[in-house]
Formats: C-alpha cells, structure tokens, sequence
C-alpha cells in the first residue's frame, strides 16, 4: 500500500471514530462537541504535517490554518482553509516545478480526504489581499502555523497585528468623527 494510501486509510478511519463517538455519546454539552471539533482539527493537522513532508517543500516556506481551522476547530464536513505562504520573491506563476509541487500538494491533500480551501500567497500579497477584503482579513487574523518557517510565520503575525492596530484606529477614529458630528 503506497504511502497515501495508508495515510488516507489512517484518516478516514480516524474521522468516521471521532464522528461515531459524538454520535453515540448523545451529548450535546458544548464541551463534548468542542472536544470532538478538537480533535478532528488534531487530526487534519497530522494529516497535512505528514503530506506537507512528503511533498518536499523548501525550508522557507510555511502552511498555515486560516479560518475557523485556524482556531482549532474544524467542524466535521468543514473546508479545512490553509494558505501556503511562500517568501516574498517565490511565486508558483513564474516557477513551473514550484507550481507542480503546490499542486501536487493540494491533490494529495483532496486524494487523502481532505476538503481543502487553500491560498498561495506572499507575505505582501497577504497583506493587499487583507486590505481590500474584509473576509479574507478575519480569516488571517486567525491563522496559525502548521508547518514550515517559523521566522516567515512571526514575520506573518507582526504584519498583521500591525495592520489589526491601524484599522482599529482608524475604526476608532471614524466612529468618533460620526460621533461628534451626530452631536452637531
């Protein structure tokens, strides 16, 4: 049996346990499902750890979980978003195996059962991206490091809890402008 063959055995089976279990628990405590979500966000997590591995991607590259995912919790037929951050003078558009490696990637990670919603960005990308839409910032703001360069990782964070401070001023400011000129 291949390697992704086992691994896709290994997270199947793994899933459908953690899914039969809050099935027969009758639970419905907030507790029982937050464990469970948990859980399968554990589970997705190894899983793209093991693939990320296998697909050999360079050192100063990270894979990151956005979303809800990113929180670690992973709802059970949930897309597992990821973004693939890659440094700032890397893109897949102008590196032809650099292309077939990420998509090779995300095939392995559907092939294994994974519904997987992912991005390719720069770390400047991310940013603009961010800046001109909303639910792509709420979705970043919440991500955290699976893999890969942890230095381009906290370079990530810094970026964006900048930008999470401007736009809170600006917020802020805008709010209180509206404010003072209801008063008026």
């Amino acid at each position: 049996m291949s390697k992704l063959a086992t691994l896709r055995c290994h997270f199947q089976e793994q899933k459908a346990a953690l899914l039969e279990s809050l099935a027969s628990s009758g639970t419905s405590s907030t507790r029982g499902v937050r464990a469970t979500l948990a859980a399968l966000s554990a589970l997705a997590d190894a899983t793209l750890r093991s693939l990320w591995q296998e697909a050999g991607f360079a050192s100063d590259f990270a894979l990151l979980a956005v979303g809800g995912f990113g929180r670690g919790e992973l709802f059970p037929y949930s897309d597992v978003d990821v973004l693939l951050l890659v440094p700032d003078k890397q893109s897949p558009e102008s590196d032809a195996a650099l292309k077939a490696r990420i998509e090779g990637f995300i095939g392995s990670c559907w092939d294994v059962g994974l519904e997987i919603g992912s991005s390719v960005r720069t770390l400047g990308e991310c940013q603009h991206e961010a800046a001109h839409d909303v639910t792509i910032q709420t979705s970043l703001l919440e991500a955290r490091r699976l893999i890969g360069n942890t230095e381009l990782f906290v370079e990530f964070e810094v970026a964006f809890a900048v930008m999470a401070y401007l736009l809170f001023e600006v917020t802020a400011r805008s709010i209180g402008d509206l404010s003072i000129s209801a008063l008026a």
